[in-house]
C-alpha cells in the first residue's frame, strides 16, 4: 500500500511523539504514524512546527515541502545520508561511464515520449503525432527529440493558452513540484548523490539526478490535470488531488503498481543497471488509464 502524502493547508501546530506526526487544529489533534508518510506538504504560513519534529521527520526518511506566498512549492527538506550503504552507492554512481549515461538518458527520453503519446490517446487526441519521435531518439538524445516531441505534445495537449501561460500552468507546476519532492525523498533516502545527474548537470542545481528521473513520470501529472478537470486557479481540493499522484497506477515491467513503488523501482533498477553496465535493466513507468491503487 502506498504511503501517504500529508497536506497541511490550515493554521496548525505540528509536532511528533512516539514515532507519530501530530497535527493540532482548532483544538483537535490528528495522529499519523511516521512510517505511513511519504511526503509532507506545508502550504500555510501559519503552521508552527518544532525543530524536534523536523529532526524526527527527516530521521524517518520523509520529504518535507514548503510553499511560498503564492502557495506554490519553494523549498524541500530531505534526509542527509540516510542509507546505510550511501558510500557504496555513490561510488558506483560516480563510476558510471559516459556511454552508459547516454544510453540511460536515451531510455528515459524514449519512455517519456511514449507516455506523452499515451496521454494524448487517453484524452481523445492523436498520440501518433508524438509517438513517432520515440524511434528517433539517439544515445544521449543528441538530436534533442525530447524537446521536439514536447513542442508537438503540448500543442495538442493544451486546449487554451500555452503550457507556460494558460489554465494548465498552475496545476502542472504544482503537480510536478510534488512529484519532484517524492522522487527527491526516494533518491536521498536510497543513498544517491542526487546532485550528480545522468543528463542534467547544472552546477547550481542540487537535484540533477532527480530532474533526470522525473521525466517519464511527468505525463502522469498531465493526465491527472486533464482527466480530473484540475485546470485553472488552484484551490485546496485541487492541490489535495495533485498530491495524491503517488497513489495512482502505472505499469512497470508488465505489472500494475503505484507511482510511489515505481519510483522506488526506478532507483533500484538504476543501481542494477549501473553495477552491470547494462542500461536495459532500468525499469520505467508506462502510463495507463487513470486509477488509484487498491488500498489494503
Amino acid at each position: 500500500m502506498p504511503k501517504r502524502t500529508i497536506c497541511i493547508q490550515n493554521p496548525a501546530k505540528v509536532s511528533t511523539r512516539n514515532s507519530a506526526l501530530l497535527v493540532e487544529h482548532n483544538g483537535d489533534t490528528v495522529s499519523i504514524p511516521l512510517e505511513d508518510i511519504w511526503v509532507i506538504i506545508i502550504e500555510t504560513h501559519r503552521a508552527q512546527i518544532t525543530t524536534s519534529a523536523l529532526s524526527s521527520i527527516v530521521d524517518a526518511g520523509i520529504g518535507l515541502m514548503l510553499c511560498g506566498d503564492d502557495h506554490m512549492p519553494n523549498g524541500l527538506l530531505l534526509p542527509l545520508g540516510a542509507h546505510s550503504r550511501h558510500a557504496a552507492i555513490v561510488e558506483d554512481q560516480l563510476a558510471i561511464s559516459k556511454p552508459l549515461q547516454k544510453r540511460l538518458w536515451q531510455r528515459i527520453v524514449i519512455q517519456k515520449i511514449k507516455n506523452q503519446a499515451k496521454v494524448l490517446d487517453l484524452i481523445g487526441k492523436d498520440g501518433s503525432v508524438v509517438r513517432r519521435f520515440a524511434s528517433r531518439v539517439l544515445s544521449g538524445d543528441s538530436s534533442n527529440m525530447e524537446s521536439a516531441a514536447a513542442s508537438v505534445y503540448f500543442r495538442h495537449y493544451v486546449s487554451e493558452g500555452t503550457r507556460r501561460d494558460g489554465p494548465v500552468t498552475p496545476p502542472l507546476d504544482y503537480g510536478y513540484a510534488v512529484l519532484r519532492a517524492g522522487i527527491g525523498r526516494a533518491g536521498v533516502s536510497g543513498g544517491w548523490l542526487v546532485s550528480r545527474g545522468l543528463h542534467h548537470s547544472n552546477n547550481l542545481n542540487a537535484f540533477n539526478l532527480i530532474d533526470d528521473l522525473i521525466e517519464p513520470f511527468r505525463p502522469v501529472v498531465d493526465l491527472m490535470v486533464r482527466e480530473m478537470g484540475l485546470e485553472g486557479d488552484l484551490d485546496p481540493q485541487k492541490k489535495s488531488r495533485l498530491a495524491s499522484v503517488f497513489e495512482l497506477q502505472v505499469l512497470v515491467d508488465g505489472q500494475l503498481t503505484s507511482v510511489q513503488h515505481a519510483i522506488e523501482l526506478e532507483f533500484d533498477t538504476l543501481r542494477a543497471a549501473v553495477k552491470s553496465a547494462n542500461y536495459a535493466l532500468l525499469s520505467l513507468p508506462e502510463v495507463v488509464p487513470l486509477a488509484y491503487v487498491e488500498q489494503e
